[in-house]
């Protein structure tokens, strides 16, 4: 009997080392969840501004103002445009004659 009694106690002696150790473990954790848990809700907030920002930057009326002050841009002459079948070195010089040529050549 004296035996089991020793064994018992060693027993329950590591027993209650480990649930020591397991404790702080579970506290480590829990507390690496939380952190994790507030970096996801940062990282959301940032999402959520970084959208907003996106929305605003791609605003219809706000691009077509920044293009008509920062670009030079004109309507397409129709004598740029070529037929699917026309080979690309007639379009060049059709580019290339005056105005009052093109209309004489048709």
């Amino acid at each position: 009997m004296r035996q089991a009694t020793i064994i018992t106690l060693f027993v329950a002696a590591m027993m209650s080392v480990a649930l020591f150790f397991l404790k702080y473990e579970v506290n480590n954790l829990e507390s690496e969840l939380n952190e994790l848990n507030r970096m996801i809700v940062s990282d959301r907030e940032s999402i959520h501004v970084l959208e907003a920002e996106w929305s605003h930057l791609n605003d219809i009326q706000r691009l077509k103002a920044l293009t008509e002050r920062h670009l030079n841009l004109r309507p397409t002459d129709p004598a740029q445009l070529r037929n699917a079948g026309e080979p690309i070195a007639r379009q060049a010089d059709k580019l290339a004659r005056p105005a009052s040529a093109k209309g004489q050549a048709r």
